[in-house]
This record gives structure tokens, C-alpha cells and sequence, in this order.
């Protein structure tokens, strides 16, 4: 199988993200719209995000900063147990997702709770008791930047899509200075875990 775009060329036996019969990517084909086009990095990044999520057993707020990826809710809101007590949090209340009964059964069920800025969210989502996990776009630097400020004294995760490969060096030191750990991922993608 082969794989190609601007900034990524794969040969492989299998490519996951391509392969509808494993659960996941099957989930991102139901839920997301098909005028939202998605990069090979920003379904990782989906695939990742609800695998990780699908093995956490405590209660989680789940903060979506990047409305490209607001596909990730149904899915995640599909996958775990409502007796978890889960909070949803999103930027904008126009979900980029496909208009189906089941996305919005899926969306009513969890009441998630809408703010018109990043800042906003992240303001409402510390106060949880939840384990926090947030997604944002590398663009929205300097709420980025307030979350891991927040993180580095509580518990939480953050991934941050950045499908236009931009340099993640200041984010790096940004979290240095805290002592914590950025994980780069090859894809251009990163990942900051405080458990």
C-alpha cells in the first residue's frame, strides 16, 4: 500500500489509517462530514486520541480547541461507558460532523458545554475533577501555552495538531522551562502526558 502528500510519502504493507475495517478509522468514516478533509496526520492524530481515551477508566473533560477535529467527540462519546461520567468541552457549537441521528443522540446524551474562545474553555475545564485532556490546533499558541501551564500542576494531556508542519521548537522550550516533557511525533504532530 502506498500513501503520498505534500509532506509525507509511506510504503507499507498496511496502512491503518486507510484500513475501514479497524475500529477507529471505521468511527472518523461514520462521524466525519466528507466536506471536512482529513490529512493522514490528522486522522493519527484522531486514532490516537480515542486509543488513548479508550483505555483511561476514570472520568475524563475532554477539551476540543480545533474544530477540524470535532469528529473526535461522537466517537470518543461512542467508545466509553456513560457511567464515567465524561464532560465534554468544545470551541464552537457548529460541530463539524455529520448531520446523523446517531451523532446527535451521541451529542445530546453527554450535554457538552460550548465557549466562544479556547481561553474560555480552558478557564471552565480546570475547575472539573476530571482528568483533563485537550486538542488544539498548533496555531492557538498562546492558550497552548496557558494548558500546559495549568497541566504542569494537575494531571491531564494535551495533543496538539499541526497539519501544517510548523515548528514546534518554542513549545518544546516553553515546556522545558516547566519540566515537562513535549513528545514530537514524526508526523509534526505533539503530545504532553502528566499522569
Amino acid at each position: 500500500m502506498k500513501y503520498k502528500d505534500k509532506f509525507l510519502s509511506v510504503n507499507a504493507e498496511a496502512i491503518p489509517i486507510f484500513d475501514t475495517d479497524r475500529p477507529s478509522q471505521a468511527l472518523i468514516d461514520l462521524f466525519n462530514p466528507e466536506n471536512n478533509p482529513l490529512a493522514a496526520q490528522s486522522q493519527g492524530v484522531l486514532l490516537r486520541v480515542n486509543g488513548i481515551l479508550h483505555e483511561l477508566s476514570e472520568p475524563v473533560a475532554i477539551g476540543i480547541n480545533d474544530v477540524s477535529l470535532h469528529c473526535i467527540m461522537p466517537i470518543v462519546i461512542y467508545g466509553r461507558k456513560q457511567s464515567q461520567k465524561d464532560e465534554f468541552y468544545s470551541v464552537s457549537n457548529k460541530l463539524v460532523i455529520k448531520q446523523s441521528e446517531l451523532a446527535r443522540d451521541l451529542l445530546v446524551s453527554v450535554k457538552p458545554k460550548f465557549f466562544e474562545n479556547s481561553l474560555n474553555l480552558l478557564d471552565s475545564i480546570f475547575q472539573s475533577n476530571n482528568f483533563v485532556y485537550l486538542i488544539f490546533n498548533i496555531s492557538d499558541e498562546k492558550s497552548i501555552c496557558t494548558a500546559i501551564e495549568k497541566i504542569s500542576q494537575s494531571r491531564g494531556a494535551i495533543t496538539i495538531h499541526n497539519p501544517q508542519y510548523r515548528n514546534t521548537t518554542n513549545l518544546m522550550k516553553f515546556c522545558l522551562e516547566k519540566n515537562i516533557h513535549l513528545i514530537e511525533n514524526i508526523d509534526g504532530s505533539a503530545d504532553l502526558f502528566r499522569f
